[in-house]
């Protein structure tokens, strides 16, 4: 069985503290809920998870939480970000705070690190997931996660995914210097597009972003 990272007694605190957090970046952020999870899963913030024996930084507010995260990425101060909103429509209200909960419960019910995780699961798929499940519990959320998600290994990642991962990028922050469209990254990460089939200017700036050849990149 997989070892939780931190202790049971502090599972409640993170939920709410990454349901809080992914609620604000869903609903202030440049880019939404989509974009903070992938700065997030990327981040030194996110390590403090990793078990075993984890202390998560959960000791400050949702909103500490997202400026902490993404302190030097997103441009903008705290009060920029306070008096602004994203419009959202009504349905989707909760899909920030949903999806934090979700995910927080799935990382220490696995015990892996938000990093692997962000290799199965992007953004997108989160919210796919809050589109389909939106009334399900936490547990079963975190259920359908893993069920979907984790387990469907036979679909591995892809190599771009892969290396940026590596790379420490968000795929924001890979679209800015590669100069490739961020939709285009997520579609090839998603498999939606294929990447050998790709512009070969294209996957040369992918390989120069990433430091690595232009053939690390193509699938098999």
């Amino acid at each position: 069985m997989q070892q939780h990272p931190y202790s049971e007694e502090l599972l409640e605190q993170a939920v709410n503290t990454l349901g809080k957090a992914f609620d604000f970046a869903d609903k202030r952020l440049p880019g939404g809920m989509e974009r903070f999870y992938d700065i997030f899963c990327a981040s030194e913030l996110s390590h403090s998870f990793g078990g075993p024996g984890a202390r998560p930084n959960i000791e400050i507010s949702g909103i500490e939480f997202v400026m902490a995260a993404c302190k030097g990425i997103v441009d903008g101060d705290l009060d920029t970000l306070l008096y602004s909103e994203r419009r959202i429509p009504r349905d989707l209200q909760d899909r920030g705070r949903w999806c934090g909960r979700a995910l927080a419960y799935h990382q220490w019910e696995t015990g892996r690190s938000f990093r692997a995780i962000s290799l199965y699961l992007g953004g997108e798929d989160l919210s796919s997931i809050y589109s389909t499940y939106r009334t399900a519990t936490l547990r079963a959320g975190a259920a359908i996660i893993e069920r979907d998600y984790a387990q469907a290994q036979e679909i591995a990642p892809t190599h771009l995914r892969e290396l940026r991962v590596v790379a420490g990028l968000t795929q924001v922050q890979l679209a800015d210097a590669s100069g490739v469209g961020l939709r285009s990254i997520q579609q090839y990460e998603q498999r939606k597009k294929d990447i050998n089939r790709a512009q070969a200017h294209s996957v040369a700036r992918l390989a120069s972003a990433l430091s690595c050849r232009m053939e690390d990149l193509l699938e098999d």
